[in-house]
């Protein structure tokens, strides 16, 4: 337990745990012990009077008849910010059952938020299975357990750690209040869960971007569920984000092995035909459906709009002439729809415009630009990091945004035979030496991660580099990079073309333990404490066994019954605020007569870094329904 600042228990029985504890931490230490008791009840029970004295002696604040459930609200604890709250062995008194010592918990939790100061904590020591975390040994089954991380996250705190709760320590403790009697209880395998504050789930507002695209400067709406992922700046110089600690090292191990030239990220995030047809824009393993396109305005136009940000739910971006009415929007022969209320009714898009722009989904997009570059020599390796955006599914290690470091070099077979050589194991020595910082610093278990692969593909001179042997479950086989060389197709160039594509974060998230994405993300400062640039530590997470909430959608689709799938794990990302783990579909079904096509999706709300509630997880769900009428034109079941 930290020493110093002010601790206040609750719940005492006899208040031998309080006069322990008055003996263990030094003076600067403010104890306020309470109980719910009056102190003629209290006085009842063996040797209260003799710890009672021992505490007032100390110094110690002594409070009878405190309902732990209302503490704002208590005389002797109005206007203070405390720094610690312990309440050992919670419960409701006499044959009470686990739903009333969980609502007993929810109650205690709301009342600790009030009084308790920003970076304190909460002690909650419970018997042997009563939590229902894995922590417990043996487990009880979560719905006859007291669920104490899903009442603590209703009042915003995490489970923050669990440790053994030890008699000895607290020597003169002893127990009582066995079923409201003065009796003990058993304490063996007893654990103290330890709760801090989570940053509570801001509200999103719309952002608007500017760009220029040639020479016109043009704005655009940032799809909602990257609002928090844009202008990050992890990769600028000085950050201690494992990102850009990756990215620095990797670029200082290349550079020792072969000549490195460093670009900076000066594209733009929004170019205009993001997908060429030239053999020279090296697009790895992207497609037409991973695209953000987004919808762009003349600034100009823009000023002179009097709508702001806030009230926009969504940007127009094109209106499109209808040849013919359609009922769906109300429109005539030769009217103008706008494209975004098509899209919304699955009709696809007719006007090039609002197809134009999408958020880059990698920067290997640029290989032509930096062949183009007037300094560009062959034999040197161009290096260039930076963010990019892809819509995918949701899973733990699959990411809308990403940070990509790409190396392109340009050789001939004639005067350099050796290059593609040099290039691969340049890549290859960089990833490996991480691995090894890496293994260095953890258990021998974790020195599993071993070396790394590359598979070639069937088509040949196309490699990804993975881990191989790694034992952590949630990166067996796990693909961090891709590697290509190709022909330089202009004309009368003898030259190839080496370009590899790293993804920064998975390669962070595999070298410090970090098993989710969403993680690299968070604003709380605990995350960026535990990253040393020094050394590769594996993260240990703030927030244990947090609490996940099951809920099924159900809904037909009418016509071919077909569904954009990654738009509908981006919906779910939007309307989740990435509170959802897992999105998995469990069924499907086409019915003959109307023929329609029945969809069901199961979402596991998780958050890894936020405390979720079911209420909230439930608002969540409540949302997606409507939104997924809205957006897909479905019809719930």
């Amino acid at each position: 337990m930290k020493q110093g600042g002010s601790t206040l228990l609750v719940g005492e029985g006899n208040f031998s745990f309080a006069a322990a504890l008055c003996d263990r931490v030094d003076r600067n230490c403010w104890i306020i012990a309470t109980c719910y008791e009056s102190e003629k009840e209290i006085k009842k029970h063996e040797n209260a009077v003799e710890n009672i004295a021992h505490l007032l002696e100390r110094g110690a604040e002594v409070y009878f008849q405190v309902d732990c459930t209302n503490l704002q609200e208590c005389p002797c604890l109005k206007s203070r910010l405390l720094d610690r709250i312990i309440f050992n062995f919670p419960h409701c008194g006499r044959k009470a059952g686990v739903k009333k010592n969980r609502e007993l918990l929810a109650k205690f939790f709301l009342s600790c938020a009030g009084i308790l100061t920003a970076k304190g904590d909460v002690h909650v020591t419970l018997c042997r299975g009563q939590g229902g975390t894995a922590a417990d040994q043996p487990t009880r089954e979560w719905h006859n357990s007291w669920q104490v991380v899903a009442m603590a996250a209703r009042a915003g705190f995490i489970l923050s750690k669990v440790q053994p709760f030890d008699c000895t320590h607290h020597y003169g403790y002893t127990s009582t209040g066995y079923r409201s009697q003065d009796k003990p209880f058993h304490v063996d395998r007893a654990l103290t869960h330890v709760f801090t504050r989570s940053l509570p789930f801001s509200e999103i507002k719309p952002v608007v971007m500017e760009t220029v695209t040639g020479s016109e400067r043009r704005s655009f709406h940032i799809p909602e569920e990257l609002v928090e992922k844009i202008n990050r700046n992890f990769l600028q110089k000085g950050s201690n984000h494992p990102v850009n600690i990756i990215n620095e090292l990797l670029r200082k191990q290349i550079a020792g092995t072969a000549n490195v030239q460093e670009l900076e990220d000066n594209f733009p995030l929004l170019p205009k035909q993001c997908l060429q047809t030239d053999d020279t824009c090296v697009e790895l393993g992207v497609c037409q459906a991973e695209l953000y396109w987004v919808s762009c305005s003349n600034c100009q136009e823009d000023k002179s709009r009097s709508t702001e940000c806030a009230h926009v739910t969504e940007p127009q971006c094109c209106d499109v002439c209808m040849p013919t009415p359609d009922p769906r929007f109300g429109n005539q022969t030769g009217q103008n729809v706008d494209c975004c209320i098509m899209r919304r009714a699955g009709v696809p898009d007719v006007s090039e415009d609002c197809r134009r722009y999408c958020l880059r989904p990698t920067l290997t997009g640029y290989v032509y630009h930096i062949l183009q570059r007037p300094d560009f020599t062959t034999g040197v390796i161009y290096v260039l990091s930076g963010t990019v955006f892809r819509k995918c599914p949701i899973t733990p290690q699959t990411m809308p945004v990403f940070h990509e470091m790409v190396l392109v070099g340009a050789f001939s077979d004639k005067k350099s035979p050796d290059f593609l050589n040099i290039f691969m194991c340049s890549v290859e020595s960089a990833i490996s030496f991480l691995i090894k910082s890496a293994s260095s610093t953890t258990t021998s278990v974790d020195k599993s991660l071993g070396s790394i692969t590359f598979k070639e593909e069937v088509s040949g001179k196309s490699w990804k580099i993975c881990f191989r042997d790694v034992e952590h479950p949630d990166f067996a086989d796990l693909t961090v990079a891709k590697l290509v060389c190709i022909p330089y197709n202009q004309s009368n160039s003898e030259l190839n073309i080496c370009v590899a594509s790293i993804n920064l974060d998975l390669l962070s998230m595999a070298l410090y333990h970090i098993n989710d994405w969403r993680m690299l993300w968070t604003f709380d400062e605990r995350f960026l404490n535990q990253i040393s640039a020094s050394e590769l530590k594996p993260f240990c997470g703030f927030s244990l066994y947090p609490p996940s909430y099951l809920h099924d959608v159900s809904f037909w689709v009418d016509g071919d019954g077909k569904l954009d799938e990654l738009e509908l794990h981006a919906v779910v990302r939007r309307v989740s605020r990435d509170s959802v783990k897992e999105l998995k579909l469990i069924d499907t079904f086409w019915h003959a007569e109307s023929k329609r096509m029945s969809y069901c999706y199961r979402l596991t709300y998780q958050s890894c870094d936020k405390a979720l509630s079911y209420q909230q997880a439930l608002e969540m769900q409540l949302h997606l329904r409507d939104e997924l009428q809205k957006r897909f034109q479905v019809t719930l079941r």
